[in-house]
């Protein structure tokens, strides 16, 4: 760990010693108990929206039980995995975006309280557990490492983290405290690696929220790269993509089609919230 990984520990230790994450509700600020799951109080909890139900077979945005959306190879797809191809195999996302995941990213990125992000690390692990104990049944790993998506060194620097290796990390802490808790004999099998140095940044770019998907892929072509260094980690591997938020897709295959490109034979995604399954404009 570097020196500015330190930092940045120290830093979200002190943040959590002060505001400790565990007594207030991380969304309205009522007081809760330590039993309460991702620091939400019982009304919070409610209030978001969590995808249980049907969902995209690419995307994992979530779908309602009266979409009729299929591919032609019998794929349940939203509107726009129907009409674009994308460089990941699969997406698993937790959440749909709305107002309250809204204020709870806004807190996350902009208010400094990067706390909740290791929270909402909980939320992918749940989302994932299933999968994860089918794996760990057969004696089997389904990825080989998880790489977050990363922040552009401005915004890290303004920030203070990467609010996806946050949740990337919590996400492989709680795997990791499942096979020590299974007593794996070699738990580090199992486990997939945190590779938070692999993808970066090649270049800033601008707020994508105003943009369009066409917009949002010109603006991100070339953005992000493999660092050369660090290529022979991911060549073969399977890799397990995280990020905060998912609309179009663009980021998710900006960074998948490098790390393709790279040498990794698949990318999965998993992301926290995920927009809605709306109808392209202009169709009806």
């Amino acid at each position: 760990m570097g020196f500015r990984d330190l930092l940045r520990t120290a830093s979200g230790e002190i943040a959590e010693a002060i505001f400790p994450s565990n007594i207030y509700c991380v969304l309205c600020g009522s007081l809760i108990d330590r039993s309460r799951p991702y620091a939400l109080c019982d009304e919070c909890v409610r209030k978001l929206h969590w995808i249980n139900g049907g969902t995209c077979d690419w995307c994992g945005k979530a779908l309602p039980d009266t979409y009729r959306g299929f591919s032609p190879d019998g794929r349940r797809l939203c509107y726009d995995c129907m009409t674009r191809e994308h460089y990941y195999r699969r997406g698993w996302s937790c959440l749909t975006y709305g107002l309250h995941e809204r204020e709870l990213m806004m807190d996350i990125k902009y208010n400094g309280k990067g706390y909740i992000a290791s929270k909402m690390g909980d939320v992918m692990y749940d989302r994932m557990e299933s999968l994860i104990e089918a794996a760990l049944a057969e004696g089997v790993i389904p990825f080989d490492a998880v790489v977050p998506v990363p922040v552009s060194r401005k915004r890290l620097v303004r920030r203070g983290y990467n609010q996806s290796e946050l949740m990337a990390q919590q996400f492989l802490r709680r795997w990791g405290q499942r096979l020590r808790e299974a007593d794996t004999a070699d738990p580090n099998s199992l486990c997939p690696r945190l590779e938070k140095h692999v993808l970066v940044r090649s270049r800033e770019t601008v707020m994508l929220r105003s943009l369009n998907p066409e917009e949002r892929r010109l603006v991100l072509h070339d953005a992000f790269a493999v660092n050369e260094r660090m290529r022979y980690r991911i060549e073969e591997k399977t890799i397990l993509l995280i990020d905060d938020i998912y609309t179009t897709g663009a980021t998710a295959d900006a960074c998948s089609k490098v790390l393709l490109e790279a040498g990794a034979s698949a990318v999965y995604l998993l992301t926290l919230c995920s927009g809605g399954n709306r109808l392209p404009k202009g169709e009806s």
